[in-house]
């Protein structure tokens, strides 16, 4: 049980999923005048604490090593997050689904990289 001065731990899957709904979060995007990008691969490097739960298997918590667990307790593990689909895959079921939107951000990717200003955010963008 971690200490009261300390918050929970974090498992690794729980990290995982937090870090997937930030990026897939519309809210942290509404500002953004072109809200799509391409994510082709996020790596994670973790100071974890790995231990054995009876015949369950075992447990991976994530370290805040600020927090008064100390380096020799702690195994660094790296993480790569790779999508599912390519870019090119993800474009063309856009393409396939909302040629309107596909459109407009092909238009608003082809300003900045001309150095020009995207033109706003279009009606049909979440």
């Amino acid at each position: 049980m971690p200490p009261k001065d300390n918050p929970k731990p974090i498992g690794l899957v729980e990290l995982i999923y937090q870090v997937k709904r930030e990026l897939l979060n519309p809210d942290s995007r509404k500002d953004d005048p072109v809200p799509l990008f391409a994510v082709d691969e996020i790596e994670l490097e973790l100071a974890v604490s790995i231990s054995r739960e009876g015949q369950a298997g075992i447990n991976i918590q994530v370290l805040n090593l600020s927090g008064g667990a100390s380096r020799e307790d702690a195994q660094t593990v790296r993480v790569k997050l790779k999508p599912l689909l390519s870019r090119e895959e993800l474009l063309a079921v856009l393409q396939k689904r909302n040629p309107g939107l596909f459109a407009a951000v092909t238009d608003e990717s082809q300003a900045l990289l001309k150095g020009g200003q995207p033109s706003g955010q279009p009606p049909s963008w979440p």
